[in-house]
């Protein structure tokens, strides 16, 4: 086979395949129905964690992931805001780090504070898996990752 010939036919191989592997996208592309810790309740110093669900959803973008958590209502009036999501992706899953403000009530008082949410995300096929950090400005208890699952 002549070196041109070889050349051509590496060229035709890849193109081929190409659009294989692009189709496949980062395994947390897609639509989650996922369960988290939403929030916590400290009465008389004894944490209680406020569970929740949500729609998560995450398209991949170049070598991005950018999407939007949509908290269903549960049992409030109004269902929390939603979050944009974003996170350069690595091969298994990616870290999304949130800002946003939380509404703290220290001892009848409201206060809204300042806090990132670090959301540790991995997929393997239909399963989602990982943990979310709240870490709250000047907040006086300490915070300790939650798991996250979902479907």
């Amino acid at each position: 086979m002549k070196p041109l010939t070889i050349v051509l036919a590496a060229s035709l191989a890849l193109a081929l395949t190409a659009p294989a592997l692009v189709a496949q996208g980062h395994p947390l592309a897609g639509k989650w129905n996922v369960e988290y810790q939403r929030g916590v309740r400290n009465e008389n110093g004894e944490m209680t964690p406020i569970m929740g669900t949500a729609t998560l959803v995450l398209e991949q973008r170049a070598d991005s992931l950018v999407g939007t958590l949509t908290p269903a209502g549960g049992d409030q009036a109004a269902p929390p805001p939603s979050q944009q999501f974003a996170a350069k992706a690595d091969a298994g899953g990616a870290t999304f780090v949130v800002k946003t403000q939380a509404r703290l009530n220290l001892n009848g008082e409201v206060v809204m504070k300042d806090m990132t949410l670090t959301w540790t995300l991995t997929a393997s096929g239909d399963t989602l898996g990982g943990t979310m950090l709240r870490t709250i400005q000047d907040a006086p208890f300490g915070a300790e990752p939650a798991p996250v699952k979902g479907t």
